[in-house]
């Protein structure tokens, strides 16, 4: 399956954040999330590349299971601070960059 997984303390699977499948996920997803709103520019795919980490490293692990092994993109993913994960996505990655 190409996801990689690790054992936490009480024995539950958890994703780590830089699981290749999961960055292809959220990447799939904020393409999906600007086609629906914004719109394809020439530069989302890029800025969705760049996002994906980010949003990987602050999203909770449930969040983290649900797109990279449920495949669940239906959901909002949750984020263990929302604030931060926008912060670090505008500095590290400015739309329209």
């Amino acid at each position: 399956m190409g996801v990689l997984l690790a054992r936490a303390a009480a024995g539950q699977q958890v994703i780590a954040p830089g699981d290749p499948a999961l960055l292809k996920t959220i990447s799939r997803l904020c393409l999906r999330t600007a086609l629906g709103t914004v719109g394809i520019g020439k530069n989302t795919r890029a800025y969705c590349d760049c996002v994906a980490p980010i949003f990987a490293r602050h999203m909770t692990l449930a969040s983290r299971y649900r797109l990279a092994v449920q495949n669940r993109m239906d959901l909002r993913p949750e984020y263990d601070d929302p604030k931060a994960t926008y912060e670090d996505a505008v500095k590290i990655c400015p739309p329209g960059s």
